[in-house]
């Protein structure tokens, strides 16, 4: 997107898509409205990052669950999480590369602790035949 002559535009229209958009269905328009008003339909990058939209747009993220977080400590989260690879000087083309980093790194994290998982166990307290059939139920995640 670095080429686009109209770049500052563009990353106007896609912020106001992701979070202007309290439906998937204004999503889908603004997202499409975009497209056809700067010619990026065969745009690649554009293309995979719509293909993910369930995972990054806010819109989407609503229906989940998130442990009674609200929207705006969500946001927070996922800043905290973007903070070791962009800051506010970070490219588009940056983003894109430092966002695949992101990702690669918390699946490795999630399978050390899957892994941590399956070979820790918490110690038992009593002599109960419960509390061990907790303790092999129970996991550490």
């Amino acid at each position: 997107m670095g080429g686009l002559t109209d770049k500052d535009e563009v990353i106007a229209c896609l912020h106001d898509a992701v979070y202007d958009s309290q439906t998937g269905a204004q999503f889908e328009f603004a997202w499409s409205s975009m497209l056809q008003r700067f010619h990026l339909n065969d745009h690649e990058w554009l293309h995979v990052l719509y293909n993910e939209r369930h995972r990054w747009v806010p819109c989407y993220l609503r229906p989940s669950f998130w442990a009674g977080m609200s929207t705006t400590q969500l946001s927070e989260s996922i800043n905290a999480f973007f903070d070791d690879f962009v800051h506010s000087k970070t490219s588009l083309k940056e983003f894109v590369d430092q966002y695949g980093r992101a990702l690669k790194c918390k699946v490795e994290k999630e399978f050390q602790e899957d892994a941590k998982c399956l070979t820790k166990m918490l110690p038992c307290v009593s002599i109960y035949a419960m509390e061990h059939q907790l303790q092999q139920m129970y996991t550490l995640a």
